[in-house]
């Protein structure tokens, strides 16, 4: 597929779905929310449908996994005292990263809003939950159980573009922290702090890339 920066690929004409039918409004549609699909971080106060909540979290029953292992677990946070702890303790590594910057790169950093954990009204927490036994396809490549859980949360932000709502990936969480501020099984390991609900801004593109932290580069690829 063939695009102009910035633009979606075109869809290969005369293609066809599985039904038979054709396929461009299918791959047109999927290539539309893959490139408007964004990193909220700024999120209206409206509740989201217990029944929007559940049809997202069906996509972990579709997700790819190693070994259809499966290997993760949801803990939906809406409690508002459950947020405001792990609020808390994005503000330590907050804190602690801004350090990493100096002069005019940390008072950027330092104006920069990197979460919604109170303004979203629902939270996400999803954690790799390793299987009891052994995992078929990870003998070489173990991290393959982890690298599964990733696939799948990329696979639910872009049903949560499809729905008209807005997802934000908090990385600055401690894992260790999320597990003392909300109970999850035994075993399980948090990679994720999802913030979801219906976004208050509409981002043309990346917001970090708005605001001159960086700007998205040319993908190399290697032809062999």
């Amino acid at each position: 597929m063939n695009s102009a920066p910035g633009h979606p690929p075109q869809p290969h004409s005369g293609a066809l779905d599985a039904a038979g039918q054709p396929a461009d409004r299918d791959a047109e549609a999927l290539w539309r929310i893959l490139t408007t699909r964004r990193d909220h971080r700024h999120f209206l106060s409206d509740p989201v449908p217990r029944e929007t909540i559940e049809r997202l979290l069906e996509v972990f029953d579709v997700a790819p996994s190693v070994g259809l292992s499966q290997p993760w677990h949801v803990t939906v946070v809406q409690d508002r005292g459950a947020r405001e702890a792990i609020h808390a303790g994005f503000r330590e590594v907050r804190a602690a990263e801004s350090q990493r910057f100096e002069g005019e790169r940390r008072r950027l950093y330092n104006s920069l809003r990197l979460e919604g954990i109170l303004e979203a009204p629902v939270g996400l927490i999803v954690s790799h939950l390793p299987p009891a036994g052994p995992t078929l396809g990870t003998t070489s490549m173990p991290t393959a159980s982890e690298y599964s859980v990733v696939s799948a949360i990329t696979l639910l932000w872009l049903a949560v573009t499809a729905e008209g709502l807005g997802m934000g990936w908090v990385s600055l969480v401690d894992p260790a922290h999320l597990s003392d501020a909300v109970p999850l099984p035994a075993g399980a390991r948090p990679m994720a702090y999802l913030c979801l609900g219906y976004p208050a801004l509409c981002l043309d593109e990346p917001l970090l890339q708005t605001v001159g932290w960086g700007r998205r580069a040319p993908q190399p690829v290697g032809w062999l």
